[in-house]
């Protein structure tokens, strides 16, 4: 198998708020999964079940936002994934992620882009598209015309999953944060004091959950037949959605 590059697809990969702090410092990032303090563990655990359960033939599997893919390598290596493409905006996480999948049987690719222009990239019908912590960086309209292209890409028995931030009923973006700070303060571990602040810099300017009957709704108006929340975190922060095309 030839040993995969990293392609860099987009040159207008944007560099704001939002992916500024996964672009400069990955190292950031990769402590908050080291410490699992946003529930990557128990989250990719439930991938993993739908996809062991759910996907019974070999299948492509579009890695959204895909950071340096440890627990993407380690589940997919569970199930009959057979083809495997990532895409981020940060070209560091991208080269720790050719490593997590060495030796692993899959067939890989890897591109530096923004997620949302994941169709330029990918050739449909894509099975299994997955995209985590990452959605919610877009304005609703947005994350609707994302969602569409979602549907459109995905084989008739594909599903798209997403592990994202919720707005619970009633609440602002602003109670969010205030929510978010007393979680940050309580649960999270090993940030330096500058890289906490650097967070919360990029919750608070940058994060744009929903509550989880529009994260559902969205699924619905984007055209997908099945549209259900299939797990929730432990603080109550992040939620997972099963989108079905068929």
């Amino acid at each position: 198998m030839p040993h995969p590059q990293i392609n860099n697809t987009d040159l207008d990969i944007p560099r704001d708020i939002s992916t500024e702090i996964f672009i400069s410092n990955w190292e950031i990032y990769r402590k908050i999964i080291e410490n699992d303090n946003m529930s990557h563990r128990d989250g990719y655990g439930k991938l993993r079940d739908i996809l062991i359960n759910e996907m019974s033939r070999p299948f492509s599997f579009t890695d959204l936002a895909c950071g340096d893919a440890y627990y993407s390598s380690k589940v997919l290596q569970q199930t009959k994934a057979e083809k495997y493409i990532g895409i981020d905006v940060s070209e560091q996480a991208l080269t720790l992620a050719k490593k997590e999948f060495a030796g692993s049987g899959i067939e890989t690719r890897f591109e530096r882009a923004d997620f949302i222009n994941f169709d330029r990239i990918t050739e449909p019908p894509v099975d299994v598209i997955w995209v985590g912590f990452s959605l919610h960086h877009l304005d609703t309209p947005d994350k609707l015309r994302f969602m569409k292209k979602v549907k459109k890409a995905l084989s008739n028995d594909g599903v798209f999953i997403i592990y994202e931030p919720i707005l619970l009923e009633g609440e602002n973006l602003r109670l969010y944060f205030e929510r978010f700070k007393q979680t940050f303060y309580e649960h999270w571990r090993g940030l330096s004091k500058e890289e906490s602040e650097s967070l919360l810099e990029h919750v608070r300017e940058s994060e744009k959950p929903e509550t989880t009957e529009n994260w559902i709704n969205l699924g619905k108006d984007a055209g997908f037949t099945k549209a259900e929340k299939v797990f929730s975190d432990k603080t109550g922060l992040y939620e997972m959605f099963k989108y079905g095309a068929g």
